[in-house]
């Protein structure tokens, strides 16, 4: 039988650098950075438009969908998410087949989190395309999901992985990394 990996948290937390190690390893990947652009731009749809229940059917129905495969086909898939809360984890009909990863930045000040999102960014990312505000209202909300995150996960029981910034970041990912591999 095989596993699913749920990652979710904050933006430039390490999810998908540790998404595509995962791959690399043999897990299948389902991005839903690349399912909300699908939707958006092949159906004509804007995801934020949708209803938080059509945005939660639409998660579930992707990870039963995952759970499902794994147990049938015994194949590892790691699910690399945003949108999601530790919250809506908690709702799903098959929190028990998954294995859930949050990643936030607790402890950084805004400054810090302004140094990562710039810092690992890609010369493609979103981050390019955008002007000094916005840039400073998206670490704004970042800051502000870090807290919420913390919050829920620990009223959910759900794993938390502060990723901190710098040096240790990349540490802290290559022991996640281990350990799911090795369990």
């Amino acid at each position: 039988m095989g596993k699913v990996v749920i990652l979710g948290g904050n933006a430039r937390s390490g999810k998908t650098t540790l998404a595509y190690k995962l791959q690399k390893q043999g897990f299948n990947r389902i991005s839903f950075d690349l399912l909300n652009t699908y939707i958006e731009d092949g159906l004509n749809i804007n995801f934020d438009d949708l209803s938080e229940e059509k945005k939660f059917n639409f998660f579930e129905s992707v990870v039963n969908e995952a759970v499902s495969e794994s147990e049938n086909e015994d194949i590892n898939i790691v699910v690399d998410m945003y949108d999601y809360l530790p919250k809506d984890i908690e709702k799903l009909s098959n929190k028990d087949k998954v294995e859930t990863y949050f990643f936030a930045y607790p402890e950084c000040t805004k400054e810090e989190i302004k140094y990562n999102v710039v810092h690992y960014a890609k010369p493609t990312d979103w981050i390019a395309q955008v002007n000094e505000e916005y840039l400073n209202s998206c670490v704004d909300r970042f800051y502000e999901r870090n807290k919420i995150l913390v919050e829920e996960c620990n009223k959910y029981n759900i794993n938390l992985i502060d990723t901190k910034s710098g040096d240790e970041r990349n540490k802290i990912i290559e022991d996640l990394f281990n350990k799911i591999i090795n369990k």
